[in-house]
């Protein structure tokens, strides 16, 4: 095995590097040599002085730790109000410290920064909204991940995520192959309930070009063929592109900077070569985040736009529903307690909760929607954002911090959780296996294909 191979500065950039790091299912040898890991001081502040621009520098300078950021975060209330989960301190006691202290901090200090970063704080921006004078201590603790990873103080999972990026360009060893073999087999699979369905590949000037989380093809391709039945119903002009579909972006969580733009780049380049009108994302927050909110800052695009107009899948939804391309049949819709998660980085970031609530007066029977307190922009975090729901190391926190979540979805009554983003699925999920408190959950796209009216040109004939 390479040398150094674990927990070297240098990013992982090849499958043997990433197969490497993968002989080891529990990360034990990766965490031992980090340990052992010399923190380079010089790098690091002359990093620091580079790039920590003056919003940052004034955010840390102005804070005035008053601590009206407290109740803003669901890890501060979860962990019985701990002084060191305010989210000021969490900021002023790490990256406050390596401004302060100009870069020279050890070892011991950026294992304990490392913690913080990815087991205290998912960067769910929430604080920011109560902070009076605007702090965004989400997008600072981002940028501390940023230089964490440099000098390869990061978990395990998120190294090799981000490696995965750079070799795969996903967050998963799906290959361009892979994905087109699937998209092929999921067409395939539905011809008998779904005539002439198609998942084109690479058409030109369509009018949707989709993307999607490497989940899906990986894990969930059902995912993929409910997209693909939708889009069939609506009668869309669409296709997916065979290089450029993976809209997520470990590395985003990772803070491994340059991957993310090599992501990204991937994505819009395939938007430059197919020519769609627009583009939709999957139900992901942090797809959407990372390819249309970060994503034209990563790429250099002066406008901050990306190549062609790119919107979540819940815009596209709430479209369809409001112009008649999807019809609700009424005596579908859904009679039973349900309430609705408020992703982080499509809701709070993106401003779609009304267009969410949109949706919902087309599914749900009035009177049987409840919601969280509190919801929309103000909701907290699932609890498994920023990468939580994938590390180890962390798995313990990670599961306490899904309390909130699991006591707003009790305050509420709801038996169904509508979660359109995957990080929100899985915490909901692992929730239910963690707590079992007796809920369903499930993205749009399940919900819809039960409810829509399919058009009888597009039903099965009946064999003779």
């Amino acid at each position: 095995m390479p040398e150094g191979i674990y927990c070297n500065k240098t990013p992982i950039t090849t499958e043997e590097a990433l197969k490497a790091l993968l002989s080891d299912t529990r990360g034990k040898k990766y965490y031992e040599e980090m340990e052992q890991l010399e923190v380079d001081r010089e790098k690091l502040w002359a990093t620091v002085q580079k790039t920590f621009k003056s919003r940052m520098r004034t955010w840390l300078d102005v804070c005035a730790r008053c601590g009206l950021c407290a109740d803003s975060c669901f890890l501060y209330l979860v962990n019985d109000r701990d002084p060191e989960q305010v989210p000021s301190y969490k900021i002023h006691s790490t990256l406050g410290e390596i401004v302060k202290r100009k870069g020279d901090v050890d070892n011991a200090f950026m294992r304990h920064a490392m913690e913080v970063a990815w087991s205290r704080c998912t960067c769910c921006n929430r604080c920011a909204m109560y902070c009076p004078h605007g702090i965004d201590i989400g997008i600072m603790m981002g940028y501390l991940r940023g230089l964490l990873y440099s000098q390869g103080f990061v978990p395990w999972e998120l190294k090799i995520g981000a490696g995965m990026h750079r070799v795969y360009r996903a967050q998963m060893d799906v290959t361009t192959e892979d994905w087109v073999e699937t998209c092929e087999w999921m067409a395939e699979e539905q011809q008998d309930d779904w005539p002439g369905l198609e998942i084109p590949v690479d058409k030109e000037d369509a009018d949707i070009m989709y993307t999607c989380n490497a989940r899906e093809p990986k894990h969930y391709p059902e995912d993929l063929a409910e997209a693909a039945i939708l889009f069939h119903i609506a009668g869309e002009n669409w296709t997916v592109p065979s290089e450029g579909w993976e809209q997520t972006s470990l590395s985003m969580f990772a803070g491994d900077w340059e991957a993310c733009k090599l992501q990204v780049q991937n994505v819009y380049a395939a938007i430059e070569r197919l020519r769609p009108k627009r583009v939709i994302g999957t139900e992901c927050g942090h797809a959407h985040r990372a390819t249309v909110i970060e994503g034209p800052y990563w790429a250099g695009r002066p406008d901050g736009q990306p190549p062609a107009p790119y919107i979540h899948y819940v815009q596209w939804v709430a479209e369809a529903l409001r112009t008649g391309k999807l019809k609700i049949d009424p005596t579908k819709r859904i009679k039973q307690p349900v309430t609705y998660q408020d992703s982080c980085n499509y809701i709070r970031n993106w401003g779609l909760a009304e267009t969410a609530r949109e949706i919902l007066s087309y599914l749900v029977e009035p009177g049987y929607l409840r919601e969280m307190t509190p919801n929309k922009e103000h909701n907290y975090c699932c609890g498994g954002g920023g990468g939580f729901n994938g590390i180890g190391k962390f798995r313990p926190q990670r599961n306490k911090a899904l309390l909130t979540k699991r006591d707003q979805i009790l305050s509420t009554g709801a038996k169904l959780v509508i979660a359109p983003c995957h990080n929100c699925w899985d915490a909901i999920r692992d929730l239910e296996e963690e707590y079992e408190i007796g809920i369903d959950w499930s993205f749009l796209k399940p919900l819809l294909i039960k409810m829509v009216i399919v058009p009888e040109h597009l039903k099965p004939k009946d064999e003779e």
